[in-house]
């Protein structure tokens, strides 16, 4: 999935149709949107992972990537079976409690005997946004009654918060409808009145993909004027053009004054590594 266009690119730094094509600006925003997520070290979409953790013999556990979005399944000693909905967690850290009602008091020590599956990834919210009318229950297919389906769609990413303190999410199934979103799968309840807000990627790491992407271009773009005439003769009439790119190196410059000030802000997500 691309997070950006090579129109996004093209507004960033002015690059022409008659200079670089669609596809290689693609090319470029391939290998920048990787390389982002191997730096941020999250993902901008929720992405499913499967954590094999020796148990600590504490009531918390930390999961191995983060933010933590949802926990969709997690197993003690080898064969306990916690219920999600029983299972608190802190969705910046990581972090992951039982609850009191789980069936179990901590996670039982052992080497390589608790699993844990869960949603992360690094999201926004958007502006789209509606409030569940009636009560859910958790399962999977689970159909939401909503009060307004309006800029919501198939394979869009919602987050859910009530007032009862649970909070998921969840990826909608299918065109939402007469005021009802289907959604893959729910492992808490959700009281009626719950906000249900669509999240993305982050407008900040769109845009530091967009200034790699433009940086990447405007090198090719220099690099491209080996062969250009920079003087002209015709008998007497001599005319001198000077450099052929020095738009693009001041492009690249202030790509990379941005990039300076962006890297600053943009904290990288954390693993926390305990065995």
């Amino acid at each position: 999935m691309s997070f950006i266009t090579a129109a996004d690119v093209r507004r960033a730094s002015g690059a022409p149709t008659s200079l670089i094509s669609d596809d290689l600006i693609d090319q470029a925003i391939a290998l920048v949107e990787v390389e982002m997520e191997r730096w941020m070290n999250t993902k901008f979409i929720p992405t499913v992972r499967i954590d094999h953790m020796n148990g600590n013999g504490l009531v918390r556990m930390f999961t191995r990537k983060n933010p933590l979005l949802s926990v969709r399944g997690l197993t003690l000693n080898n064969s306990t079976i916690i219920d999600p909905a029983n299972i608190v967690w802190n969705k910046p850290s990581g972090k992951i409690t039982i609850g009191k009602n789980a069936g179990a008091g901590s996670f039982v020590p052992g080497l390589n005997n608790t699993y844990i599956k869960y949603l992360f990834g690094m999201l926004d919210d958007t502006s789209t946004e509606t409030t569940l009318t009636i009560a859910t229950i958790a399962g999977t297919s689970i159909s939401m009654t909503v009060g307004s389906e309006t800029g919501f769609a198939d394979q869009d990413w919602v987050e859910i918060r009530g007032m009862d303190g649970n909070k998921e999410v969840a990826q909608i199934s299918g065109t939402p409808t007469s005021s009802t979103i289907v959604v893959d799968q729910l492992v808490q309840t959700h009281s009626a009145e719950s906000t249900i807000m669509k999240i993305a990627i982050p407008s900040t790491i769109k845009r530091y993909m967009e200034i790699e992407s433009a940086i990447y271009i405007a090198i090719y773009a220099i690099g491209g004027t080996y062969e250009f005439n920079t003087s002209y003769q015709l008998g007497e009439l001599q005319v001198n053009k000077g450099e052929p790119y020095p738009q693009w190196r001041e492009v690249i410059q202030r790509m990379i004054n941005e990039r300076k000030m962006r890297a600053a802000r943009i904290k990288i997500r954390p693993s926390i590594m305990v065995d």
